[in-house]
């Protein structure tokens, strides 16, 4: 009994102790969900294998784990779509950050295409989906996200698959998204995802995942016993 009455001592001294608002910080971040070693593990290692480091991000280190779904079809660092799969903007959510206060801490998430028009020859590069900021993660309830570049469908124009990726990036205090007319649609071809990150002062990525789509896939669609690679053809 005196055992446990001086934990409860030494407990409630050590919260006495800590700095104004640093007990709540503890609470908040101890009730959200932190990424598993091994998940962050294989994230890192299929960004690696799939060429997005280097071909869209220098160098991909996450600290959080980024789910993103179309209609409860959930990404899976690099599986397959089809077209008719993501005509409406996905559902995206992420864990909090170790370090941080999730409360108090906000984000920014980007869609992009590294492979447009095409993986042989991509000149349209990178191809801008979607640009969401003041995004929290998945334990804040109340949080208000606002979309910056408005949700466009993915289109690929090649048989072969396109790498659909998505990035979640730390915004620092007071951010103002930088101005751009590449937020309209019709005009997201090009869009320079490393200058923009610099340019507004982002962090990141701090988390990521993606998924193939290409012509095939919707040839998958409708084609009975087409093979499992997708190429679209009758396996027999």
């Amino acid at each position: 009994m005196q055992f446990l009455s001086l934990l409860a001592f030494a407990a409630t001294s050590t919260a006495a102790a800590l700095p104004d608002g640093t007990s709540n910080f503890v609470e908040r971040a101890s009730a959200c969900t932190r990424a598993s070693a091994a998940t962050l593990a294989a994230a890192k290692s299929a960004f690696t294998s799939a060429g997005l480091v280097p071909d869209l991000v220098p160098q991909f280190n996450p600290d959080v784990a980024l789910k993103a779904s179309w209609n409860g079809k959930q990404v899976q660092l690099g599986n397959t779509f089809n077209t008719l799969q993501t005509l409406t903007e996905p559902q995206v959510s992420f864990t909090a950050e170790p370090g941080q206060d999730p409360a108090n801490t906000k984000y920014t998430y980007f869609l992009v295409d590294p492979d447009a028009p095409g993986p042989e020859a991509p000149i349209l590069a990178d191809f801008l989906h979607l640009i969401v900021s003041d995004a929290q993660p998945s334990c804040v309830a109340d949080q208000q996200r606002k979309t910056i570049a408005s949700y466009m469908p993915l289109t690929p124009l090649s048989v072969s698959p396109h790498r659909y990726t998505f990035l979640v990036y730390r915004q620092p205090p007071n951010y103002t998204p930088p101005p751009s007319l590449m937020y309209l649609p019709g005009v997201r071809n090009n869009f320079d995802l490393n200058s923009y990150v610099e340019k507004a002062g982002l962090v990141g990525p701090l988390g990521g995942n993606f998924m193939r789509q290409g012509l095939a896939q919707d040839v998958c669609a409708i084609t009975p016993n087409c093979t499992q690679d997708g190429t679209g053809y009758p396996s027999s």
